[in-house]
């Protein structure tokens, strides 16, 4: 039997978090003031970050379960990788999207903890 939607499994590569296909992604507009604490230079956004919605703006940043600006609540997976500087190097809003539904490897993610996997819901971890 064949569903609709679904492809084949497969093995995440270095750089590649999501394990199928198969997902749901929206577009959002990631904050000028976000930061990856895990890359260099932190205004380079890794492919794979856990994010967080600011609940003021509506824009993303990095999913922190200690903020108390409503990026302590997981929303989604950065899926592909975002400069956040322009050619004059000022940050800025950028746009990108992000993965709220799919089949994700938990090891390829930045910044995932218990609480931000207990947030996404609608990700499957492999």
């Amino acid at each position: 039997m064949v569903q609709l939607g679904y492809g084949p499994a497969r093995e995440a590569s270095d750089n590649e978090y999501k394990l199928s296909d198969h997902g749901i992604k929206v577009a959002v507009t990631i904050a000028s003031t976000a930061a990856d604490a895990g890359s260099t230079p932190t205004t380079t956004l890794r492919k794979g970050l856990v994010l967080g919605r600011v609940t003021a703006t509506g824009k993303m940043k990095q999913y922190s379960n200690g903020a108390s600006d409503g990026t302590e609540v997981a929303a989604g997976i950065l899926d592909d990788e975002v400069n956040l500087l322009d050619d004059a190097g000022t940050a800025r809003d950028s746009q990108a999207t992000m993965l709220i539904h799919g089949f994700v490897s938990e090891a390829k993610l930045h910044g995932i903890d218990a609480n931000g996997k207990a947030d996404l819901s609608h990700i499957i971890f492999g």
